[in-house]
């Protein structure tokens, strides 16, 4: 009987300590997941700001940057009377 009794002890006590871990990796999963998005959010940011760095022969670069500064001058002029 104490056998027994000691069996499912042993057992609820796994089960706890499994759930728990689980529980810690997928929490360290998620976490992982925020910041890589919140980087490439830090990213768009840089580029809407016109901030990118382009070298002189690239023009796809510099066309992009060329338009997120026309855009951004829209954002803030577009309620602007002269």
């Amino acid at each position: 009987m104490k056998q027994m009794k000691n069996n499912q002890n042993f057992i609820i006590f796994s089960l706890f300590v499994f759930l728990l871990l689980s529980n810690s990796s997928s929490a360290r999963a998620r976490l992982l997941q925020q910041n890589k998005a919140s980087l490439t959010g830090a990213d768009d940011l840089v580029n809407l700001m016109g901030a990118e760095e382009c070298d002189e022969n690239d023009e796809e670069c510099l066309q992009r940057r060329m338009i997120a500064e026309a855009h951004l001058d829209y954002i803030y002029t577009q309620n602007h009377k002269p």
